[in-house]
């Protein structure tokens, strides 16, 4: 008698075949290009992606993601949105694979840089961070968030001046960003 597979463990292979990928050599046949999460979505499937991607819906994301992607591996806004869905699922590594890709593209985006400057600093590669996010910085000087960033790689890699001086850079553009303000609160108590 086959055993049945619950409920859960048929999303758990189903959600593993998504973002795994079907492996073609073991079941004989090639795979046919990515779908998009629902059919209806695949002339706007680079729109669709962002939509998902903002309501956190990560399957369906990176579904219409890698459909948009196979349609134009050019769509620097596909590759983007992708690499920002890899970073919400938690892997750092293929969203720069994206980010790097997009940036090959269109190098002088601060927002990318920025993304990727995320990525490396989840991946676990601060002096990459740092210069994703002084490349933002240089293609748009009033990035207060990229000063932020930047700022609080300085701090946990023990660089307390420069984290103090991103900080209050982060400040004098945006006197509401609060993480900065407490950072700055933090790092000046422990002089006391």
């Amino acid at each position: 008698m086959a055993t049945r597979m619950q409920p859960f463990q048929f999303v758990v292979f189903v959600l593993a075949i998504v973002l795994v990928g079907w492996n073609s050599s073991a079941h004989g046949q090639m795979p046919g290009p990515p779908l998009p999460h629902d059919p209806a979505h695949a002339e706007q499937a680079t729109t669709w992606c962002a939509l998902h991607l903002a309501r956190r819906e990560i399957v369906a994301a990176l579904s219409d993601c890698d459909y948009a992607v196979a349609r134009d591996p050019k769509d620097v806004a596909a590759l983007s949105n992708r690499g920002a869905v890899w970073l919400l699922a938690g892997d750092p590594k293929r969203a720069i694979v994206d980010f790097d890709a997009a940036l090959a593209l269109k190098p002088e985006d601060a927002g990318l840089h920025f993304n990727r400057g995320l990525a490396h600093d989840n991946a676990g590669f601060p002096d990459r961070a740092i210069a994703d996010y002084s490349a933002a910085i240089g293609l748009n000087p009033q990035m207060a968030i990229a000063f932020h960033n930047r700022g609080a790689v300085y701090e946990r890699t023990s660089r307390r001046r420069l984290a103090v001086d991103d900080y209050t850079r982060a400040l004098a553009i945006n006197p509401t960003l609060q993480a900065s303000r407490d950072a700055l609160r933090r790092l000046q108590g422990a002089d006391m």
